[in-house]
């Protein structure tokens, strides 16, 4: 017992001397800062700030530098504000003068690390402040720490689980470690309170495309494209990539995919991307045209003519093993051949490895079949295979 009363005495000798670190207001200047006060009222920042600097100048008290330092901010003048928050936190951590000091460095699009630490420094003192775990499990989600933004956000719902806005960068956060189920609960109960946003929907679209259900997919991702009016790249590339996805939606690929090539003609890898979802659009209709060949083979060059306009705009070993392999389904080994010898030509790494090999090993097969087709060795020459009676 005797040591928590040590505690608490030195906590009062701390407050005390934090009180008594600023002379008190005279007369004249508490005369300035009501009048301070009443042009702020007005959204007078010029007459404000004269007011509290001539009551500075009379005594040195946090409460003028604070008012000083909030009228500094809200005229854009961020240098004089931090001045003025640092010698208000010089002794003790407040809440009011971090959190302005915090504002303050968001405005002035300062160092992530600087922001980080204020926002740190205020969870301290004040953990719920939403507004500030919000930004942060942000910052942390936006830069794939996603551990870091549970923790801010977790921290924060041992008190209150309801804030939709810390709910989401939790959700997010969820996301990122591919926890989707849990990360869909959170997003759809920001849903049906009523958060409509295109971003949300993305979200929730994503998540029910990775949990496997396309119908459900397509319907927020169609409504996240609605609700930005088809000007986000990220969300209609989204949307084509779906609809390409499910048999039920492959028609309405061709329409998103030409809004997205208007949305980024500058941008080759997003240009790549939709030939792509061309390609598998083609790709999903030859298992339609089986018994009619001649469909069935337009469909496949179609797809391959997409590829191709592919590699154009961004080199891919995937790609082009998907170009050998439909080649393949045409029976056409001599462009085959091609494609896979130019998969065999790239560096090998974890991620070319398995298509090295897989080319490799076709490329063989492939002189298999034309040696007991046609008596060809691989190296060219012919054989003559006597049949014994």
């Amino acid at each position: 017992m005797k040591p928590l009363m040590t505690i608490l005495l030195a906590l009062a000798l701390t407050a005390t001397a934090a009180q008594t670190r600023f002379e008190p207001l005279t007369i004249e200047a508490a005369a300035l800062v009501a009048r301070g006060d009443s042009c702020t009222r007005m959204n007078d920042t010029y007459n404000s700030l004269l007011c509290y600097e001539q009551a500075r100048r009379l005594v040195f008290n946090d409460t003028v530098l604070y008012k000083l330092a909030q009228t500094n901010f809200r005229r854009g003048q961020f240098n004089q504000c931090l001045a003025l928050t640092d010698t208000l936190l010089a002794e003790t951590l407040t809440y009011q003068p971090l959190k302005l000091r915090y504002n303050c460095l968001q405005k002035m699009g300062a160092d992530d690390s600087l922001r980080v630490e204020c926002a740190r420094q205020i969870l301290a003192v004040n953990p719920l402040d939403a507004a500030v775990v919000t930004d942060i499990a942000t910052f942390f989600n936006g830069n794939q720490q996603a551990d870091s933004a549970m923790a801010y956000c977790n921290l924060y719902r041992r008190i209150d689980s309801t804030n939709q806005l810390v709910n989401k960068q939790l959700g997010r956060a969820l996301f990122i470690k591919k926890d989707y189920y849990p990360a869909l609960d959170l997003f759809l109960d920001a849903y049906r309170n009523g958060d409509q946003t295109p971003a949300l929907l993305f979200y929730i679209g994503r998540t029910y495309e990775c949990c496997s259900i396309p119908e459900r997919a397509h319907e927020f991702m169609q409504m996240a494209a609605e609700g930005s009016y088809f000007t986000s790249l990220p969300v209609v590339k989204a949307l084509a990539r779906v609809s390409a996805s499910s048999v039920k939606y492959r028609d309405e690929v061709l329409d998103y995919t030409q809004i997205a090539f208007d949305l980024c003609q500058a941008d080759s890898a997003s240009m790549a991307e939709i030939y792509r979802y061309r390609a598998k659009f083609y790709g999903s209709y030859h298992h339609d045209y089986r018994k009619d060949s001649a469909k069935w083979a337009i469909c496949q060059k179609s797809s391959i003519k997409m590829l191709k306009k592919c590699l154009e705009y961004e080199p891919s070993i995937e790609v082009q093993h998907d170009i050998a392999t439909t080649y393949n389904s045409l029976h056409d080994l001599e462009q085959e051949k091609l494609w896979l010898q130019k998969i065999t030509e790239w560096p090998r790494n974890k991620n070319t490895s398995e298509y090295i090999r897989y080319a490799n090993w076709r490329l063989k097969r492939i002189e298999e079949e034309q040696f007991f087709k046609d008596g060809k060795k691989p190296d060219g020459g012919i054989e003559f295979v006597e049949i014994e009676d």
